[in-house]
C-alpha cells in the first residue's frame, strides 16, 4: 500500500461532513455503471443469500402468490395477465411468471442484469421483454410503449430507495400503465424498520459488489429525523495502493398511512397490508401494500 494515499484516505473520511444529509449527500448506488453492475450480477444469482435478489424457492413463493391473487381477480376468459416488473434485475420473477404463462415486461437500467434477463429469456423461448431505462426517468410514452398491465410489481424495498417526489411521480407513471382494475403491488420497507441509531462498521474484503481487488469497506449509516430517511455511507480503501471510493445510498421511510396516500394520489383506490409471503425474515422479505386501478373489468371468475 502506499501510505501517503492511505493516510491522505483516512484524511479524507475523518474531515467527512457527520451526519451526512440523506438526498443531499448521496442517493443511490452506481447500478447502471457496467462494471458495478456486473459485480451486482454475481450477487443478483448467488442461490446462498436473499441480498440482492431472494433465492429462486422464494421468488417461486412470492410467484405463486402474485398468481394465484390475478387469478381470482381477473375478468373471466382474459387466462394471460401481463405483468410489468419495475426494477426487475435479471428478471427472475418474470422468467417464473413466464413459466406459469404469464406475460411479463422487465424494467431496470442496471445493463448486466438486463443483459441476463433477455439471454436467459431467448434461451427458454419465454414471453418476456425487458426495457433499459431509469425509473427516475421513464418516458412520456411508457403505457404506450409497455402496453395495458394486470399488475404492476416493485419487489424488495426498491421503492424505498428513491426520494418522495420521484417515489410519488414514479408509483403514478407506472399505474398509467395499469388496465382497469389491475393491481398495483408494492413491497415495501415498514417504518419501524429503519435503524434510528446512527452506526459505523468496517471490515477486510476480498472483493464485493464496490470492487474486485482486496480492500478496507468502512460503513457510516445515519437516520435523519427531519428527512425521514436513512443514509449509507461506504468508504472503500484499495489495500494496494490506498485509493479511496465513496458510494452513498439512501433510502426513504413511510408511515402506512402515508404510502396509502401516495396510492390514492395516483388515482388508485382500496390500498390494503398484507404480511410477509415467505417469511424468511425482516431483513430480507417486506410486507406489501396492494391497490387497484379503479373502473369495470367485467365479470370475474368464481373464487
Amino acid at each position: 500500500m502506499d501510505p501517503p494515499r492511505f493516510e491522505r484516505a483516512i484524511k479524507k473520511i475523518a474531515a467527512a461532513p457527520r451526519p451526512p444529509k440523506p438526498w443531499r449527500d448521496g442517493t443511490q448506488l452506481p447500478w447502471s455503471d457496467p462494471a458495478f453492475s456486473e459485480r451486482m450480477l454475481t450477487v443478483h444469482l448467488d442461490q446462498t443469500t436473499h441480498m440482492a435478489s431472494r433465492t429462486a424457492e422464494v421468488i417461486g413463493q412470492h410467484v405463486r402468490w402474485l398468481w394465484n391473487t390475478l387469478r381470482s381477480e381477473l375478468p373471466a376468459g382474459r387466462a394471460r395477465p401481463h405483468i410489468l416488473d419495475a426494477g426487475c434485475g435479471p428478471g427472475l420473477y418474470c422468467h417464473e411468471l413466464a413459466r406459469r404463462g404469464a406475460r411479463a415486461t422487465g424494467i431496470d437500467f442496471a445493463p448486466a442484469p438486463v443483459r441476463y434477463a433477455r439471454e436467459l429469456a431467448a434461451r427458454e423461448g419465454l414471453s418476456c421483454s425487458f426495457l433499459e431505462m431509469d425509473l427516475t426517468r421513464l418516458p412520456a410514452d411508457l403505457a404506450a410503449r409497455v402496453g395495458p398491465v394486470d399488475a404492476v410489481t416493485i419487489w424488495f424495498g426498491e421503492f424505498n430507495s428513491f426520494p418522495p417526489e420521484v417515489g410519488s411521480r414514479l408509483i403514478a407513471e407506472l399505474a398509467g400503465c395499469l388496465r382497469p382494475g389491475g393491481l398495483f403491488v408494492l413491497e415495501y420497507q415498514p417504518y419501524g424498520l429503519f435503524p434510528q441509531d446512527d452506526n459505523q462498521q468496517w471490515q477486510a474484503c476480498e472483493r464485493s459488489v464496490f470492487s474486485e481487488s482486496p480492500h478496507i469497506w468502512l460503513q457510516d449509516y445515519s437516520w435523519d429525523e427531519e428527512c425521514q430517511a436513512e443514509i449509507n455511507v461506504h468508504w472503500i480503501i484499495d489495500a494496494r495502493t490506498g485509493d479511496l471510493s465513496r458510494f452513498a445510498q439512501c433510502h426513504q421511510a413511510y408511515p402506512d398511512e402515508e404510502l396509502a396516500g401516495l396510492f390514492t394520489a395516483a388515482g388508485l383506490d382500496r390500498p390494503s397490508y398484507h404480511e410477509p409471503i415467505a417469511g424468511i425474515g425482516e431483513r430480507y422479505e417486506f410486507p406489501l401494500c396492494v391497490a387497484r386501478k379503479p373502473g369495470d373489468t367485467g365479470d370475474r371468475p368464481t373464487r
